[in-house]
């Protein structure tokens, strides 16, 4: 079965390039940029997480992809995360990295400190994403916006709570943006879920060591397959 990956809404597909290249060593992968960001269709006002997450279901649908392991990372992660609450029937497996939506800084200066931090340790991420972030900010302003605002205040808690999906949470020890409490949160909520922890990695690290990530993602579909 393959897996989807959902890119970060304040970036792009491209970022990913180095993350998707290891894991079609291992699987097959497909990118889904969402609407709103990247080469996704403008949106005439922003989304809510559901919305996204009934997009994401629609278009597994449409595709016909069945059994598929959802990755979502920072912002997309809260988005694949009420997309397994929400639309169980999709998937076979959700991998969480650096999720937003649990313990919520709910405080835009809290999590521009926290993103500040990680650029300056993560060189790979930065290059790469730069350009996306600057184009997202141009075409799809109003969409930005919206997202990192749901990035400082989503509280997916309660969705989190009702998922019944096999769920791996990938987190990096030394991710500043969503600190590592917020994982062990995920971990306690979720039924079942398994935590891989990236012990040099920080917010990016599906970017910054997609080796390390693509083999972690391997073992769990195969465990789950």
């Amino acid at each position: 079965m393959p897996a989807v990956l959902l890119p970060s809404m304040l970036i792009s597909g491209m970022t990913y390039e180095p993350t998707v290249e290891a894991m079609r060593r291992r699987a097959r992968v497909l990118v889904m940029e969402l609407p709103g960001s990247g080469r996704g269709s403008r949106l005439r006002a922003p989304w809510t997480l559901e919305q996204y997450a009934r997009c994401i279901a629609e278009a597994l649908e449409a595709l016909r992809i069945e059994g598929v392991t959802l990755i979502g990372h920072s912002l997309s992660g809260a988005a694949a995360l009420v997309t397994g609450a929400l639309y169980p029937e999709r998937l076979s497996g959700l991998v969480l990295a650096g999720s937003v939506g649990v313990n919520p800084p709910r405080s835009l200066r809290r999590l521009f400190l926290g993103r500040m931090a990680d650029m300056l340790v993560e060189p790979r991420f930065t290059v790469r994403a730069g350009p996306a972030l600057l184009y997202n900010l141009l075409v799809h302003t109003r969409s930005m916006l919206r997202v990192v605002r749901l990035a400082a205040e989503a509280d997916v808690g309660a969705y989190a709570a009702r998922l019944r999906v096999p769920t791996l949470i990938a987190w990096g020890a030394r991710d500043s943006t969503v600190p590592f409490g917020s994982a062990l949160a995920l971990q306690r909520l979720i039924p079942g879920a398994t935590l891989v922890v990236s012990a040099e990695g920080s917010h990016d690290w599906i970017v910054e060591r997609p080796e390390e990530f693509a083999a972690a993602v391997a073992r769990f579909m195969e465990r789950d397959g």
